[in-house]
């Protein structure tokens, strides 16, 4: 394992240690030129995997300096075969590995030391892992020997810096490839696999399928000819204070009401802030977040770490197998600087994993521009992300901002194309029933349409 001071190789090593111990295992953690056992145990500590009843019956600590020092690599590669075998460990954890090339009188000698480790810890039954602060980019003669090679790496992208894992070989096993994020917390290291490169391997999910989930809201329904097809992904697009968010309430309120669990994830409003709003519009989900059968999470938009976030919805998924999914603010990963570039592709595996799941996702992200005729979609290529758009805009006519609606795309469903206006009152989202009033709207001209939702005064 490869990596520079601070990547995390020491916690991670570890970690893996306490887990094998926690599973029956034993463990040699021998350590070359590196902090001391007491800081290292008095750091270690505050991980949620250390186990201090461990410490001298599974876990074994040893400093091999004076070893090395005295008798060379020969005889350091005797004092560990020697407590591998009295303590029969299956683990040997060698933190500062990179060192034991300082006493190596030659390149040959180190490369021997290292293939006489692994053939005689095999014979032992022993599995090795090895910690060196070798630079990440520069290849190293060993390397030819070891079964397997991971990297380390801890990153700045411009203010936010973040690390991640690279598996480089693995002999004999499959394994995915490329850098994962990776982050250390109180409960020791997490890393979070590409989706994109999860999703690749995965079988190709199922097709939409021919059931309709609706909105509640009986002109949108009648718009999307009834509805959005179930395990589609759509996004609502629109600018800030068009209706997106009250948009997702009808979606979920519609589902709830017939029985349906629901996932709410959001970035801005709080859970309560968006009881509140539902409630604002006569579509109140209080009881079913207290019932169990919404669930809201909500993340600040502070460097949300895209990869965690996606394997977040998708294990709220997996606890609670909803129907339907509303994910708002979709925009906030885009903005973080990391994640943009990224976005896209992780939007279409998360959404291929929720419709192999039989989730229908509903997504929101802001168009940049408020008013006028300019659409500028925030993220790239949005036919391959996502099934269906709904566009939410305003237009201002005699100093007045009016709502307008409509579809801009369906997959495998037909839909109505006409630019209906809407409004939002205490009663929530309500739809114009013909295409007048926009029209109105649009060119300016006063009509008093039919089933309209308020007339336009010329």
């Amino acid at each position: 394992m490869l990596g520079p001071p601070g990547a995390g190789k020491t916690v991670l090593g570890n970690h893996v240690a306490f887990n094998v111990a926690r599973s029956t295992g034993n463990v040699v953690v021998a350590t070359l030129l590196v902090e001391s056992h007491d800081r290292m145990m008095s750091h270690l500590r505050q991980f949620g995997f250390f186990l201090t009843n461990e410490i001298g019956d599974r876990i074994h600590f040893l400093s091999l300096y004076d070893e090395v020092s005295s008798n060379g690599l020969s005889g350091c590669l005797e004092h560990i075969r020697r407590v591998v075998r009295e303590r029969q460990a299956t683990l040997l954890v060698l933190d500062g590995a990179g060192r034991l090339e300082d006493f190596a009188a030659s390149e040959l000698e180190f490369r021997r030391f290292t293939y006489e480790l692994q053939i005689q810890l095999a014979a032992l039954g022993c599995t090795a892992l090895l910690l060196s602060d070798q630079d990440v980019t520069r290849l190293h003669p060993i390397e030819m020997h070891v079964d397997g090679i991971i990297a380390l790496r801890d990153e700045r992208i411009d203010a936010y810096c973040m690390r991640s894992l690279e598996v480089r070989k693995l002999r004999g096993v499959n394994f995915l490839r490329g850098a994962h994020a990776m982050t250390i917390s109180q409960d020791g290291v997490e890393v979070y696999p590409r989706l994109e490169a999860i999703s690749a391997t995965s079988p190709a999910p199922p097709a939409p399928g021919h059931d309709r989930l609706g909105f509640g809201v009986d002109e949108l329904d009648d718009m999307l000819y009834g509805g959005l097809l179930s395990g589609s992904m759509t996004m609502i697009l629109g600018a800030p204070g068009a209706g997106k968010t009250i948009s997702g309430i009808h979606f979920l309120h519609q589902g709830l009401s017939l029985g349906e669990r629901s996932v709410f994830v959001t970035f801005n409003e709080t859970p309560d802030e968006l009881i509140e709003k539902s409630e604002a519009i006569g579509h109140s989900l209080r009881s079913f977040v207290r019932d169990g059968q919404c669930r809201i999470h909500w993340q600040p938009p502070l460097e949300v770490l895209v990869d965690a976030w996606s394997q977040t919805v998708l294990k709220l998924v997996d606890e609670l197998q909803p129907r339907r999914l509303f994910l708002d603010g979709v925009s906030d990963i885009e903005r973080q600087d990391h994640a943009g570039q990224r976005l896209p592709s992780i939007l279409a595996a998360l959404g291929n994993e929720l419709r192999a799941r039989g989730v229908t996702t509903l997504l929101t992200t802001e168009n940049r521009g408020l008013v006028g005729g300019t659409l500028d979609v925030p993220l790239p290529t949005p036919s391959a992300t996502v099934s269906n758009i709904i566009l939410l805009r305003y237009v201002e006519l005699h100093s007045q901002l009016h709502r307008l609606v409509s579809v801009l795309k369906t997959r495998s469903s037909a839909h109505d194309t006409s630019i209906r206006e809407f409004v939002i009152s205490d009663c929530g989202m309500r739809v114009s029933e013909t295409f007048e009033s926009a029209e109105a709207v649009l060119t300016g001209v006063a009509r008093s349409p039919s089933g309209g939702v308020r007339e336009v005064e010329s």
